[in-house]
């Protein structure tokens, strides 16, 4: 029977460039408005079927993949690209790659969330690694009424199915923007034997959600959160917050989280001190069997204006090392890009840069473990 095996759909994804979100904090976009925090237009086109079957449609700008698509959870799903020897046999549990690398996006992402997908799949299949790429609750435009919470439970969930149906022994997480915060929360609060499993993160683009709009424009910023925190105190946490108050459906809650002094989604503040940062990070440093990249970009359009990009990259290694004992132990390390945007969809440079270091990291994990 095939009660107790998972089944997978054999397919191909892409994107389209055709629709594009104007983003408050673009997550992963290199499209021409990717840099508009306005709300999105309330203003529909209709385009007839005539002109867009004249209108050949734009070719997926990240790329094409190929692999498994499976349920992992109720109404959840993942997508996994496997190298070429593992396609041909992946019927088979036993020729799936037991070294998985996990993609999670940011705010608004879903499946092929970053321009560097495509890299960092080849990367990974060049080493034997898998690239899987999930869909959480919070997915698309689903952030507004979760948590990080719950991204950590889901997150947890899709390791758990991997482990137990697709040959998962050894897992890295790789965050871009809101995935550098689940990366951490997931270190801290995800099941231990996972977190064990869990041998490399890097944090791709770890920015303060509250920091931009605070120095843009103080005023809205205090009047949008003194509006959620009333909204929460008449015991309404749940409740959409007023449609200018964002640029996409919100609860009061999930405002705060992102945009309070010191909320749920506050790791990465450079305002923030050293010890505050490390109330934060801290626990990193205490996973001896993990290694940990901080990559941040020197032009990233989300970072506060005021801050040292360069020293604040440095802050966040030394925050997450607090508690190793000596030079030989720390965890994490930092990637420098002075002139890499957000997503880094500037310049390939960037892009390959912080794919090859990723991939130096899988490599090594590979070694730690005599592979």
């Amino acid at each position: 029977g095939r009660q107790g095996r998972e089944s997978a759909h054999r397919l191909t994804i892409g994107t389209s460039s055709s629709t594009s979100l104007p983003l408050s904090r673009l997550e992963s976009s290199n499209l021409s408005n990717a840099q508009n925090r306005d709300p999105p237009s309330r203003t529909t086109t209709m385009i007839s079927p005539t002109t867009v079957m004249a209108q050949a449609p734009p070719l997926s700008p990240y790329g094409t993949f190929t692999g498994a698509l499976f349920q992992y959870a109720r109404n959840l799903v993942a997508f996994e690209s496997l190298p070429p020897a593992a396609t041909q046999l992946q019927e088979s549990d036993g020729n799936l790659p037991k070294h998985k690398c996990i993609l999670i996006g940011g705010l608004s992402d879903g499946l092929i969330p970053t321009p560097y997908t495509k890299s960092l799949e080849s990367a990974c299949h060049n080493l034997g690694w898998s690239l899987v790429q999930p869909v959480l609750s919070s997915s698309y435009l689903g952030f507004g009424n979760g948590d990080l919470g719950r991204d950590t439970d889901e997150i947890s969930q899709l390791l758990a199915y991997l482990s137990h149906h697709r040959s998962g022994e050894t897992f890295a997480l790789v965050g871009h923007s809101t995935g550098c915060q689940n990366s951490i929360h997931f270190l801290k609060h995800g099941p231990q034997e996972l977190v064990d499993k869990t041998r490399a993160v890097a944090l791709q683009g770890s920015v303060s959600d509250r920091e931009g709009p605070m120095d843009e424009d103080a005023k809205t910023w205090k009047a949008n959160v003194i509006t959620a925190k009333t909204m929460v105190q008449d015991g309404r946490p749940d409740e959409m917050m007023p449609r200018a108050a964002f640029w996409a459906p919100i609860t009061a809650q999930r405002f705060l989280d992102l945009h309070e002094i010191g909320g749920r989604d506050d790791y990465f503040s450079s305002d923030f001190t050293d010890d505050q940062l490390a109330d934060r990070l801290g626990h990193v440093g205490k996973l001896s069997n993990l290694r940990l990249l901080v990559a941040f970009s020197g032009a990233d359009e989300y970072v506060a204006k005021h801050a040292d990009t360069k020293e604040f990259t440095q802050r966040l290694v030394r925050a997450m090392n607090r508690h190793c004992t000596s030079e030989e132990e720390r965890v994490a390390e930092a990637l420098y890009m002075p002139t890499g945007n957000h997503n880094l969809s500037q310049t390939d440079r960037d892009a390959s840069i912080f794919v090859a270091k990723v991939a130096a990291m899988l490599q090594s994990t590979m070694l730690t473990d005599g592979e």
